[in-house]
């Protein structure tokens, strides 16, 4: 799937810098996702000539930011890329038009052409901007005559790009790929070099390995709803209240019985101090076949939350 950043929504429509550097913010929340699925984003290097306020360029409106932001911005924008127009594809004697303005030259246009030979594009725009709804449709006007349409699905928030990367992403067909799909994906987790270790030899069940994304999705979502500093977000007490409590919870602690019987099987190497353990008896469960996910618990925003086995059920009787 290619993703490309559509250049036309930075169009001058920003009042102040405040909502600006929101919108920016979802952009390279967007792009951090994408890699995280080994994608990127691929931008235009005009795009920093554009006006982000009817006053101020790119150039200008950044040097009002976090100078951090800025620079990873900017990074992206002017020098690193990848830049779409490197490896353009659409060619100059077609003409790709959309709400009546021709968009050849522009990202939509570039979107539209891999679209029709048969390749995925998808477009993320800022917003507010002209340039919110989806699908965006193109038509595509050749030397013959011919008119084309195409629909270009248009992300604005990181939601949505996170569901068709996931549909994008090739199907994980062993306990390796799990691992290093995992290691990749939940930046948030904090994984033992041993986590995976329980799985070697163990025959691949594709059921249980999309019970271990989905667990490990719920970790890491819920490891980013606490504050520094603070406790759980709204986000972080609704994912709380959903997952961890009442009867049918994903995740639960140990039984008292089982922390005696099993204490040495949940006692695991702390992954980063040497010569200390972890008692992990709180776990995700997966229930065909029975398996299960021990961390690190509680979650706190000031310590790690540690992944530390993942493999067959640990309290058997």
């Amino acid at each position: 799937m290619n993703l490309y950043f559509n250049d036309l929504s930075i169009h001058g429509q920003f009042h102040d810098i405040p909502t600006f550097t929101s919108s920016i913010d979802v952009l390279m929340s967007a792009r951090q996702l994408a890699k995280r699925y080994s994608r990127e984003i691929n931008c235009h290097r005009s795009c920093v000539n554009s006006n982000v306020t009817p006053q101020m360029n790119l150039h200008q409106a950044v040097q009002r930011i976090d100078k951090n932001k800025a620079r990873v911005l900017m990074s992206w924008l002017s020098r690193a890329g990848p830049f779409w127009e490197d490896a353009r594809q659409h060619p100059e004697d077609e003409y790709f038009e959309c709400h009546g303005d021709v968009v050849t030259d522009t990202a939509i246009g570039e979107c539209a052409y891999v679209c029709l030979s048969s390749a995925t594009g998808q477009l993320f725009s800022l917003t507010p901007s002209d340039w919110n709804q989806s699908p965006i449709e193109v038509n595509c006007h050749k030397e013959s005559d011919v008119c084309l349409d195409v629909r270009l699905l248009n992300h604005i928030d990181a939601a949505t790009l996170e569901r068709e990367l996931i549909c994008a992403a090739p199907p994980i067909r062993s306990w390796e790929q799990l691992r290093e799909h995992s290691l990749q994906r939940f930046i948030n987790l904090n994984f033992s070099e041993q986590a995976f270790l329980p799985l070697r030899g163990r025959p691949f069940v594709n059921a249980a390995a999309d019970s271990f994304l989905k667990l490990l999705d719920v970790l890491d979502r819920f490891r980013a709803a606490h504050e520094d500093g603070g406790g759980r977000t709204a986000e972080g007490n609704e994912i709380y209240q959903t997952y961890f409590t009442g009867d049918l919870a994903w995740f639960s602690d140990s039984s008292d019985q089982e922390k005696v019987d099993f204490q040495s099987y949940m006692t695991f190497p702390h992954p980063e101090i040497a010569d200390q353990t972890i008692f992990a008896t709180y776990h995700g469960k997966v229930q065909t076949p029975q398996m299960r996910v021990h961390i690190s618990w509680p979650v706190q925003s000031d310590s790690p939350l540690y992944v530390l086995y993942v493999g067959d059920k640990i309290t058997k009787y």
